[in-house]
């Protein structure tokens, strides 16, 4: 097949959406498919282009077999979500003009958020005649309702909202990352769940994996005998960060144990500010590690927590630091409820109390420090399940037979 991505974010750029999706196409590379990918200039996650690509309008790179098309966009370091939108839609026009010169691909594969991105991939695929499927990583506009960004009776909710159900109807498949997600998407389509697929983002368990050599990590990022309890993943504002510094004071008693904030996003600035006023000694933030240090971090955390807020939308997401704290054995406590819930469960892999339960999460946290048989339980079952279930091949072929039935050559094997 020739394949056309369109995504916001591809390596070299950091975070989980770019390796995600250039762990796909160089996956469906490797199975004998060209892969052409159109993506935004490099630029996450400090909202500013690297070095390498500025002062470019296109740049055209082939990473592991993949062509990739690197387009302009004006980027911005500012989380204000006015800037960011607007810099979302400064990807449009060059893009647009950068794609339409492409052969016809024999199908799209379309990264629906930020919904720019994703109309410039719904563009290109209607004027080349080609199908695309749509993968949703996480439902928009919803979510800015639930940060009080917009209203649904605000022109620019409805506007948005028409224009991803018309992308939804559009597309000849869709792939979604948490059941929930599918279950919703059914609903604004009034059917067609026959279109959907649940499909996990997976993780590379030859990466990720217990029994790392961590001493050189722990030298660098957390000397000292502690154990660590880490945080790991973006500061996105559905994570209840008040939280989690409650949770830091009340281990403060504990030498033993250090917490490690790790990672950045739209409320850094709320971890900046306090542990420059208010955070408890034991208490640590890494802003940002590179992906090829992450295995080490998480082989590293005797623990990994989090805590959602109490919002009827996070039931649906399942963060993508599950699959990398279960692939590394590390056990995980979490504030939330739903489909992680329900998996970290079925698991054994860790513990869950409901979000906003700040003392149920302290108390089970305790529990697992406490209790060494426990953590060595947890751990061999988030490592056995991520393997069964997370596989990263797995994905891959179940995202190459949805493609391949869109573009009418195989039938469907997707879960």
């Amino acid at each position: 097949m020739n394949i056309l991505f369109v995504t916001h974010y591809y390596e070299p750029g950091q975070g989980e959406a770019a390796i995600r999706l250039a762990r796909l196409a160089q996956g469906l590379q490797r199975r004998g498919h060209r892969v052409t990918v159109l993506t935004t200039l490099p630029h996450y996650p400090g909202g500013i282009i690297e070095p390498a690509y500025r002062g470019q309008v296109w740049q055209v790179d082939t990473r592991a077999g993949v062509r990739v098309i690197y387009s302009w966009l004006w980027a911005t370091p500012s989380q204000r979500i006015s800037r960011r939108l607007l810099s979302q839609v400064s990807f449009m026009p060059p893009a647009l003009l950068r794609g339409l010169p492409l052969p016809r691909p024999d199908v799209t594969y379309i990264e629906a958020q930020p919904i720019f991105t994703g109309l410039v991939g719904r563009v290109l695929s209607r004027l080349k005649g080609a199908p695309y499927v749509l993968n949703v990583s996480d439902l928009w506009p919803d979510h800015m309702l639930t940060v009080g960004a917009l209203k649904e009776t605000d022109t620019a909710y409805r506007l948005a909202r028409a224009s991803m159900d018309s992308g939804y109807r559009g597309a000849a498949a869709i792939t979604c990352m948490s059941p929930a997600w599918g279950r919703k998407i059914v609903q604004y389509l009034g059917g067609q769940a026959d279109k959907i697929h649940t499909i996990y983002r997976g993780v590379d368990t030859t990466l990720f994996r217990p029994g790392l050599d961590t001493a050189a990590f722990r030298a660098q990022y957390a000397p000292g005998p502690h154990r660590l309890v880490t945080c790991m993943g973006t500061l996105a504002t559905q994570y209840d960060l008040e939280a989690l510094f409650a949770v830091a004071r009340q281990l403060e008693a504990r030498p033993d144990v250090q917490v490690l904030l790790i990672g950045t996003g739209s409320q850094r600035d709320i971890v900046r500010d306090y542990l420059a006023t208010a955070a408890p000694p034991n208490l640590r933030w890494i802003d940002w590690l590179p992906h090829e240090a992450m295995p080490l971090a998480w082989c590293a955390s005797h623990l990994n927590i989090w805590a959602l807020r109490p919002v009827d939308l996070y039931t649906g997401t399942i963060p993508a630091r599950l699959y990398e704290a279960f692939a590394a054995g590390t056990p995980v406590v979490a504030a939330q409820g739903g489909e992680a819930a329900a998996l970290i469960a079925t698991s054994g892999g860790g513990l869950t109390v409901p979000p906003g339960d700040t003392a149920g999460l302290a108390a089970a946290i305790l529990r697992v420090l406490d209790d060494p048989a426990l953590h060595r339980q947890m751990s061999d079952h988030a490592r056995r399940y991520a393997e069964q279930h997370f596989d990263f091949e797995t994905a891959i072929q179940d995202q190459e037979a949805i493609l391949r039935q869109v573009a009418g050559q195989a039938p469907p094997t997707g879960r």
